[in-house]
Order: C-alpha cells, then structure tokens, then sequence
C-alpha cells in the first residue's frame, strides 16, 4: 500500500477536482480521525468516551488506513513509551532510513509484547476484527469499488490511505530528534495536529498535550467526539 504511492497519484492524475477533494476528506478521516483521536488518544490512551456509533466509527477510519487494528497499534504504543529512542522502540530515529516505511515502525517479535489491563479489555472487545483484520479492510474496499468503481476505490481508499501511512511515518520519525521527543510543529500542515509530544512523553496522562504553550488540534477534535462533551 504505502510503496505503491507513486502508482496512485499517476492513475489519478487529470481527475476533476471534486475527486482530489474527497481523497482529501478521507485522508483527513483516516489520519486525524482514525490514527491521531482512535489509534493514538482513544484505543492508546483512552483519554475519553465515545459513543458506540462514534466508536465504530473512529475504528472504521483506523483500519481503513491500514494502520492495524486497535491490538496490534496498543501493543508498539506501550513497548515506544517504554523503550523511547532505543533499539528496541519499534519506530523512530533508531531505524534510521527504514523508518519512512510504516512496516518498520509497526513490527514487534511476540515477545516484545506488553501486557496492560487496557490491551485486555481492547483483546476482549477487538479479537475478533484482529484476527480477521484484512477480510473487513478488503471486503470495505471492495464495496466501493462496487458503489462507484475504480474512481471511488481510488479516491476514497487507494490514495487516501498510502498517503496517510506516508504521513503517519514521517511524523513519528519527525517528533524524535537527537535530543529525544520534541514539540516540533514541522508537520502540523499534514499531520492534522499532535505536535506536542515532548510534553506526552514527559507525561502520558495529559489530556490536552499543549500544556498551555498552544493550541492541541487533536484534542479540540476529541471533545467534539466525546460522549461527554467537556
């Protein structure tokens, strides 16, 4: 998915524009809805409550972006917070190049695996999706290559999806720096907010990651989601 970029952009060149716009609003779901509020600040951190419509929901923008199921991205969550900017964090600077590659942030050996009471609750909830992951992703994609054929498999999958695992990638090789975790904004512009993850770090259990130095996008979006607005 993520290499095969190039070969997107090329089938979707000269398309009207009103394509190039939903491309944009399902990557706008898929990385900022999906990775930044489900992956990263629900299913990891579970900052928040979120209906279950709205749940399944965010869950569904997650695993369409190939980012793996709330198990697998729980499980390299815990082990980076725990081993950040070593050998053994799954992502990040210590990969050097191959870190551009979304593979090579997300591969763990088994025995790497970090149990949390979290991890259970979501293996309980989860194993199911887990273990049948690329059967819901494909049969998904097959169904908008049936609504609207291959334009809105492109559109709406294809492209927005290899383009949100490229940004997922740089972003996490671009928040560590030699000095560790940063609360660098180089990637706002197409991260769709998470730039203060030198104040996550520091500590996990904030809420809003600015700390009062900013504005956190992310966490602006999580309160409308919450069922609990706040």
């Amino acid at each position: 998915m993520q290499v095969m970029l190039p070969v997107y952009i090329y089938m979707a060149w000269g398309a009207e524009w009103y394509w190039w716009l939903t491309a944009f609003v399902f990557y706008f779901l898929y990385l900022c809805i999906g990775n930044n509020v489900g992956m990263h600040r629900y299913y990891s951190h579970k900052y928040f409550e979120m209906s279950k419509p709205v749940e399944y929901f965010v869950a569904w923008c997650a695993y369409m972006a190939c980012l793996g199921s709330p198990l697998s991205y729980v499980n390299i969550h815990n082990v980076h917070h725990r081993y950040p900017d070593s050998e053994l964090d799954p992502h990040g600077r210590s990969r050097g190049c191959r870190s551009v590659l979304f593979w090579y942030h997300k591969h763990l050996w088994p025995c790497d695996m970090i149990f949390t009471r979290n991890l259970l609750k979501l293996t309980a909830k989860y194993k199911l999706l887990h273990d049948y992951y690329w059967l819901w992703v494909f049969g998904t994609a097959g169904l908008f290559y049936i609504i609207g054929g291959w334009q809105v498999l492109l559109f709406c999958w294809l492209l927005p999806a290899s383009l949100t695992l490229w940004a997922v990638a740089l972003v996490l090789l671009m928040q560590h720096d030699e000095h560790g975790p940063n609360n660098s904004r180089a990637y706002m512009w197409f991260g769709f907010g998470e730039t203060w993850h030198k104040n996550h770090h520091n500590n996990p259990a904030l809420v809003d990651h600015s700390q009062g130095q900013g504005r956190d996008w992310t966490y602006e979006i999580c309160r409308i989601l919450s069922k609990r607005n706040k």
